[in-house]
């Protein structure tokens, strides 16, 4: 903390702060996700998917949760920079880039 100080770096603690948990959690085999549904999932839901994803991965997942309704239907699920969008608002996007370029 005094070093923050001494070079006028005390507004960084924040951002030092999440980086740290952020490495600890990496070097426990902890993934930061979110899991973002078109409707509120029951925790009974959100844990048996969760837990698809940690045996896919390998990891211990942990998740935020968002409801966005405007995804229509399926999970839009951020685990740092990779995205992985099985939601109908996607396909439908991805539906309408593949039209506009036949």
């Amino acid at each position: 903390m005094l070093v923050l100080v001494d070079k006028n770096r005390a507004a960084k603690l924040e951002e030092i702060a999440r980086e740290f948990e952020r490495l600890a959690a990496e070097h426990e085999g902890v993934v930061h996700a979110e899991l973002t549904t078109a409707v509120e999932l029951s925790d009974a839901d959100a844990d048996d998917l969760l837990q698809q994803i940690e045996r896919a991965s390998g990891q211990k997942v942990v998740a935020t949760r968002r409801v966005d309704p405007d995804l229509i239907g399926g999970i839009v699920l951020q685990v740092g920079s990779h995205r992985l969008d099985a939601s109908v608002r996607g396909r439908l996007q991805r539906l309408r880039r593949e039209l506009a370029t036949a």
